[in-house]
């Protein structure tokens, strides 16, 4: 058995006293690898720490969080990507979030923005975490545009029309331990094929449990429920959910 949280962010103040022990605990429940998205270019160099301190475990996706991003933050990570895209295994979190951006003039400069980056990830030949909240419809329309074709929606929360037009495109979806205590999340997984399935945390956010800090352990509860959900073995589904993921990413790992 072994399993990747694909999206966890260890760089949170959360994690600040005890990562050592939650990284600890991951690999106890056969968490392989880890990757930790930044979300801006400050938490990109505490990211940078962790993939040196956890090397070959924690893995770094160099990102922008679409809620958060402005003008010197967006020309910040272009830098930083020029510079540390052999460092990274993919460009995220990129994407739109229309639920925190409601100013119509953020949202288009939040689309430039996004473009933008998406285009850099396609040329550097990494693959694209996406941040999508709210804004599927223009999300998958520049995706289009710019004709990418390695995409992961992280943490999805949309229906199935949603995932079903993500899944037609060849991209893949994310589903976060929240699908613990999610019966939307349960009935997605009822209805779509596991072969363009991912897990994370998202950690410290959207634990399977409420009012708890998440972490990369609790993959493993995921994987319990899809297995039951569909009628496979724990081990089995492990085994193809973490290729998708070690295929995805190119993560030097052998399951």
């Amino acid at each position: 058995m072994a399993l990747i949280d694909i999206h966890a962010h260890l760089t949170f103040k959360s994690f600040r006293k005890d990562l050592d022990e939650v990284i600890i605990r991951a690999k106890k429940r056969g968490i392989i690898g880890i990757i930790n998205p930044s979300i801006d270019p400050k938490d990109f160099y505490k990211a940078l720490e962790l993939i040196e301190k956890y090397p070959n475990y924690v893995f770094l996706s160099i990102g922008a969080a679409p809620q958060m991003i402005d003008r010197k933050t967006f020309e910040e990570i272009v830098n930083i990507i020029e510079n540390n895209f052999d460092k990274a295994v993919a460009i995220g979190e990129i994407g739109l979030d229309y639920y925190w951006v409601r100013d119509p003039s953020k949202r288009l400069m939040t689309i430039r923005f996004f473009e933008e980056l998406a285009k850099i990830a396609i040329e550097k030949n990494k693959p694209i975490v996406i941040h999508n909240r709210d804004a599927t419809k223009d999300v998958i329309r520049i995706l289009d545009e710019v004709n990418a074709d390695r995409v992961v929606f992280h943490a999805f929360m949309g229906n199935f029309d949603e995932a079903k037009e993500i899944l037609e495109q060849g991209w893949y979806i994310s589903i976060p331990t929240l699908i613990v205590r999610s019966q939307a999340h349960q009935n997605l997984v009822k209805k779509i094929d596991i072969d363009h399935i991912m897990l994370e945390t998202d950690s410290p956010f959207l634990s399977p449990w409420p009012r708890t800090r998440n972490e990369p352990a609790n993959v493993a509860e995921s994987a319990k429920v899809i297995s039951r959900i569909k009628n496979i073995s724990y081990d089995r589904i492990c085994e193809i959910i973490t290729r998708n993921a070690i295929d995805f990413f190119e993560l030097p790992i052998k399951i």
